[in-house]
């Protein structure tokens, strides 16, 4: 994990999401459905006081994810559900946790939850 992640807040919504660029086989690649959480994050800002934003190091395993939903469920992005959070689009559960990985889903997820704008 980055030395500079804030504490994870499980009283609020979390978003994991790969941090930059890593080596591929083919040369430097970056993850599309990370990058367009985080273009949507700029066009609503507000969410991001909303929720908390964890961003991780693409290699596996990805201990801070493991640590919630356990070793099957370790992609990103990830938008694990607080509690108390309705979810609005079909989710996925596992370890009594309420989550989603598709981008555009996440997007619908936090656009109904939160309020702003979200990919067509």
């Amino acid at each position: 994990m980055m030395q500079d992640q804030p504490a994870i807040e499980t009283g609020k919504d979390i978003l994991f999401l790969l941090t930059g660029a890593w080596d591929g086989v083919d040369g430097p690649r970056l993850c599309a459905d990370c990058c367009l959480l985080e273009g949507a994050l700029l066009g609503n800002p507000h969410w991001t006081d909303a929720i908390s934003i964890v961003r991780i190091e693409y290699p596996r395993p990805r201990p801070e994810i493991i640590a919630l939903l356990g070793e099957a469920h370790q992609n990103a992005p990830t938008l694990i559900l607080a509690g108390e959070t309705k979810a609005h689009i079909l989710v996925e559960t596992a370890n009594d946790r309420r989550f989603l990985t598709d981008p555009i889903a996440i997007c619908q997820q936090l656009a109904t939850t939160y309020g702003g704008a979200q990919p067509k």
